[in-house]
């Protein structure tokens, strides 16, 4: 009798890890899955960019949390291109310095026009091209949404250059 039980203990644990595994590749070939594994794979490399202080301060393409949360930014299709193309972006930018840090990485500082804050914008270029960023303010708690602004100027700019249409805002 207890040899029953244990082998239909078994049998069920079997059945269910079997189970278990099956929905873990259900749908694995949808786009959006095999994004969220990838964001979850870049999420993981730390070295990528810094996280986002618990300040409403930064955003990151990296961040867990949606108060933090940006998309990453479009690229080129290859590291070279898009880190070319970045270069271009910046350099139409006022009260922005920048150098490239590396073979995929392009650190820049935005100085606000009156008040000369800095804020420090980091972009990771995969070699597929896709631009992960992280923008942060170097001081105060609050930056009244400038990073997350920031980062979307830079969106519609890249967007602009890959001849993208541009979402209409109204």
């Amino acid at each position: 009798m207890r040899i029953e039980t244990v082998s239909r203990l078994l049998a069920a644990l079997l059945l269910s890890l079997t189970l278990a595994a099956c929905q873990g590749h259900a749908g694995s070939s949808d786009t959006a899955s095999n994004e969220s594994i990838e964001r979850q794979n870049r999420m993981s490399d730390t070295r990528l960019l810094a996280p986002c202080p618990s300040a409403p301060n930064c955003v990151s393409s990296l961040a867990e949390d949606d108060r933090h949360r940006v998309a990453p930014l479009p690229g080129a299709g290859d590291r070279a291109g898009s880190l070319a193309m970045l270069e271009e972006v910046l350099d139409t930018l006022p009260r922005v310095a920048y150098k490239r840090i590396g073979p995929a990485r392009i650190q820049a500082r935005f100085t606000s026009r009156i008040l000369r804050f800095v804020d420090d914008v980091t972009l990771y270029v995969h070699d597929d091209g896709l631009i992960d960023v992280r923008s942060a303010s170097r001081l105060g708690y609050w930056d009244l949404g400038a990073n997350r602004r920031r980062v979307e100027d830079l969106r519609e700019r890249l967007n602009t250059r890959l001849g993208q249409p541009q979402p209409s805002h109204g």
